[in-house]
């Protein structure tokens, strides 16, 4: 007589522990896409509020981009060339300095190329106060440096940018001051548009973004921003950016 086939017979309570089994590694999977999304934000590309970039918070960032922009005379500024071929002036470290439009509502293009791995950090529209200015901009000290800035800063209306066609999302949250820092500028045809002092300190406040590195490509970051209140009211940025990653 041969031998009697093994037959496993699956109980009603195996079968339960399955799908109980099943349920629970689908909601497991729900939970870390959760919270996978809840630390990338609503903007996946871009460095969320609050971030540690590279060692500094946003708000450190922002007084960097000010003392890159403060140091040069105007005519080889990054900020007053309209066409990106001065793109690389100075450029080093994790961050690309882009800068914004200074033709306000007429819309400026730029074409730069960006070495590849390098974060972005897009100041879509901001002011500062500081002790070398005269007049709304002066200060004499870090509180006054504060309420300062923040006063330009109030106001906005418009406020959009895309990367790629893709709409950037919620981007009344980044907002961020800086520190009360030091910067250097040269003694004349500076960007403060003063004569002889080139040290001060500053404050700043206003609305930027960090963008992380970008894949080896071409990619068009767009920016709009218009000022309705404050101080700043009839303000415009305008500006579009064609980036070479390479």
């Amino acid at each position: 007589m041969g031998a009697q086939p093994f037959i496993f017979v699956t109980t009603e309570i195996e079968v339960d522990c399955m799908k109980l089994r099943t349920m629970f590694l689908f909601l497991l999977m729900m939970c870390v896409a959760v919270i996978a999304s809840a630390q990338n934000g609503p903007n996946p590309m871009l460095f969320q509020p609050g971030e540690n970039i590279y060692g500094l918070s946003y708000g450190d960032w922002t007084a960097a981009w000010w003392q890159y922009v403060m140091q040069y005379t105007n005519d080889i500024n990054p900020y007053f060339d309209t066409t990106g071929s001065l793109c690389n002036e100075g450029q080093g470290g994790p961050v690309f300095y882009l800068v914004g439009s200074p033709t306000g509502a007429t819309l400026t293009t730029r074409y730069c190329t960006v070495p590849a791995g390098k974060a972005l950090l897009i100041p879509l529209i901001n002011a500062e106060c500081s002790t070398i200015e005269a007049g709304a901009f002066h200060i004499d000290n870090a509180s006054q440096g504060h309420t300062c800035a923040q006063a330009w800063a109030d106001g906005l209306g418009t406020i959009s940018m895309t990367i790629d066609h893709h709409k950037v999302k919620d981007l009344t949250s980044y907002r961020f001051q800086s520190p009360f820092y030091y910067f250097n500028v040269p003694p004349d045809n500076n960007f403060t548009g003063t004569v002889g002092p080139t040290e001060a300190w500053s404050v700043s406040d206003g609305y930027w973004v960090m963008v992380k590195p970008l894949s080896p490509g071409v990619h068009v970051i767009h920016v709009y921003v218009s000022m309705v209140g404050g101080l700043a009211a009839g303000s415009i940025q305008n500006f579009t950016y064609v980036l070479t990653i390479q």
